[in-house]
């Protein structure tokens, strides 16, 4: 009785084990499927947006898109040096910046701190959402190992650039550069680049022209003045 209850329960257990496995290849397909599309295709919408919408009411602008090497160099080293300076470097993470992270969040208690690259912040706005737990972050990191094997650095970034959150509603720099100051993120200035990065770590509540009431992003204008 006790094999038979014993082997009932193995068995149980190796179908759960199946199905958690046939779950991950069903999701690494997907997502693999997506970033070869989205290697020469642009994603029509994201999850982000969908969530933004219907779980906040946020209007979706009319989006613009701009191709990468029409975004000025000194921009995207802007972006590179504030959020991932070893971005073309590194397959995906840092992993120092996550063991940083992890120490922070046990010591507050509760996940504020992410560690995050750029790829995986690719990875949050094209496929997954805003809340923060500890099942995002392994899905984050499936998304990113995948779209590291199957898209080029400058296609990430170019597709961050465009897809990256810059306000409610406002997804991309060339939408957010026309709505706040009336030009293409093409004809940006230095310091109209400046606060437009430096509100990318809160874009709901701060835009280009409000940043100086955010510590944070005071502090990321002045790391950029300093140094561009």
């Amino acid at each position: 009785m006790a094999k038979r209850k014993k082997k009932k329960h193995r068995n149980i257990l190796i179908r759960i084990l199946r199905g958690i496995f046939f779950i991950h290849l069903w999701f690494w397909g997907i997502v693999a499927g997506l970033c070869i599309i989205y290697s020469v295709v642009n994603p029509p919408v994201t999850p982000l947006m969908i969530q933004r919408y219907i779980v906040r009411g946020h209007p979706i602008y009319k989006r613009e898109y701009i191709k990468l090497e029409k975004i000025p160099k000194r921009t995207q080293d802007m972006l590179i040096a504030l959020e991932d300076g070893n971005y073309y470097s590194h397959y995906g993470f840092e992993w120092k910046m996550v063991r940083e992270a992890h120490a922070r969040n046990k010591k507050a208690g509760k996940i504020r701190f992410g560690g995050s690259t750029l790829s995986n912040q690719l990875a949050r706005s094209l496929f997954l959402t805003t809340k923060r737990n500890y099942l995002r972050k392994y899905l984050e990191v499936q998304v990113t190992v995948i779209m590291e094997i199957t898209m080029t650095k400058k296609r990430m970034l170019e597709l961050y650039f465009n897809y990256v959150e810059w306000g409610k509603g406002v997804y991309g720099i060339e939408t957010a550069a026309r709505a706040y100051y009336g030009t293409s993120a093409a004809n940006l200035n230095r310091n109209q680049s400046m606060q437009m990065l430096s509100i990318l770590t809160n874009p709901i509540k701060y835009t280009p022209h409000t940043c100086a009431k955010s510590a944070s992003a005071r502090e990321r204008m002045r790391f950029l003045q300093r140094y561009f």
